[in-house]
């Protein structure tokens, strides 16, 4: 009769797989740092956008005047309340508080700019971490869905990167008429690639 030999991994052929997967572990690991950092501005970005949009939104639904406000510049922080023409705030913990985000897990260590000038973003400006005027920034909406002050208090121009050399930065824009965009100002704008900034 036959003996049948024992099946399974030798401790050679097991140690060289552990070796192969942590090299493979070890190679992919700044990838998908990169990543997770890229995919929390991008958190950012899109709930600035949102709070932008229900403001202006608000604003000509209700006919009267809606600020958006950033609350910090290392998140996406922002509150959304009803104005006057020439509120330079939302009181906090008012009862014209119509909705507040505080991004504290998504979009943790992020860093926000804000200006009251669209410039040169397509040239490569340089990353803007600085919020003119100081914080709390923001923009107010007339009851036409258009920014109160545009160009002179109104912030129109709201960055977005993190503090990780090389990383990503998007840049949110309100023209004139209170449309809200997005862009990547390291892609050039063409048909093929509307994500660039114009």
């Amino acid at each position: 009769m036959k003996s049948s030999s024992p099946r399974g991994f030798t401790l050679i052929e097991l140690m060289t797989s552990l070796l192969v997967l942590s090299i493979l572990f070890l190679l992919g690991l700044p990838t998908y740092r990169q990543w997770i950092i890229n995919s929390r501005i991008r958190t950012a970005s899109e709930s600035i956008q949102n709070g932008l949009r229900l403001a202006r939104g608000e604003a000509a639904q209700r006919s009267t005047y809606v600020r958006f406000q950033l609350t910090s510049t290392s998140g996406a922080d922002w509150t959304v309340c009803l104005a006057s023409a020439t509120a330079t705030g939302c009181p906090a913990g008012s009862s014209s508080t119509l909705q507040s985000f505080v991004g504290a897990n998504g979009t943790a260590g992020v860093l926000v700019g804000a200006s009251t000038q669209v410039t040169d973003l397509a040239a490569g400006a340089a990353k803007s971490h600085v919020v003119s005027g100081g914080m709390p920034a923001g923009i107010t909406f007339t009851a036409l869905g258009r920014p109160s002050d545009y160009g002179n208090t109104s912030v129109v121009r709201i960055d977005v990167t993190d503090a990780t050399p090389n990383s990503r930065r998007l840049v949110t824009t309100i023209s004139a008429g209170g449309l809200v965009d997005m862009c990547d100002p390291q892609i050039t704008f063409s048909a093929n690639s509307p994500q660039g900034c114009r």
